[in-house]
């Protein structure tokens, strides 16, 4: 099963404190392995403040959101990836997910902000989240993973805080029933 354009939600269980409650929106699935952004862990960086450290503290008569910048995973924390709604204008470095959702990871999109060519809706992450091939699958296999399409609601309209929590009503789970075990009785 390709998993791009899914949400993964981690289970309680989660060892791994990174990814501990983290609902994934995955970029990329495909033999070579898989590619997501962790769309619950906001930083404490406005994206007003990002763009000013991008600009090395140039002035900037430009008024961008106050939205949070996500930590999108422990991989290439360096690097911004920006998933968006398409807009007319192309970006030098976007890559078509969907109809609906475009993963840019070249700084033009930014500059679109604050005007009428920006996209309707956007999350801007550093860093991402990334398996070789067959990890992610081996993951799901362990109950690590529940599985889901993606939802523009979750990804862009929910807070941060709650992103988890409603994924599991989406697929008709309360958090508070939700068992990492699994067996026969």
């Amino acid at each position: 099963m390709n998993l791009q354009n899914h949400l993964l939600i981690a289970m309680p269980t989660m060892d791994d404190d990174y990814f501990h409650r983290a609902v994934i929106f995955m970029c990329e699935h495909n033999d070579k392995g898989a590619m997501g952004l962790v769309l619950n862990q906001p930083t404490d960086l406005s994206l007003t403040e990002m763009v000013a450290k991008l600009r090395f503290m140039m002035s900037d008569d430009k008024v961008y959101p106050q939205d949070y910048v996500v930590a999108g995973g422990p991989v290439s924390i360096e690097r911004g990836f920006i998933l968006h709604t398409p807009t007319a204008q192309s970006f030098l470095h976007s890559y078509k997910i969907s109809d609906r959702l475009q993963l840019t990871t070249s700084a033009d999109v930014i500059d679109t902000f604050g005007t009428p060519n920006a996209p309707e809706k956007y999350l801007v992450g550093l860093g991402c989240a990334s398996w070789v091939n067959g990890q992610l699958e081996q993951e799901i296999a362990q109950n690590m993973w529940l599985v889901m399409p993606a939802d523009e609601r979750i990804i862009f309209d929910v807070a941060y805080q709650d992103r988890w929590t409603e994924s599991l009503k989406l697929l008709g789970i309360d958090s508070h029933n939700l068992s990492g075990k699994a067996g026969y009785c």
